[in-house]
């Protein structure tokens, strides 16, 4: 299994959603609607996407089967 990274080449803001979606094999906008619903939803998406932001180590590059993974 693939282990969860952030992906700042593909994020928005800081990869994390793109990371959550390559680590899934699900498509990144789906993650971000998701996180987008929770946190209007729910209030604590926004701190844990800035907890995940810190705590996740990021990759060095982009994984070759991003997009064959994501979409």
């Amino acid at each position: 299994m693939k282990r969860f990274k952030r992906i700042p080449e593909k994020g928005m803001i800081g990869g994390v959603c793109a990371g959550i979606a390559y680590w899934l094999g699900c498509p990144a906008w789906m993650v971000r609607l998701i996180w987008v619903i929770a946190i209007f939803t729910f209030g604590a998406g926004t701190g844990i996407y800035i907890l995940l932001w810190i705590l996740v180590e990021k990759t060095e590059k982009t994984p070759i089967d991003y997009d064959k993974r994501t979409c």
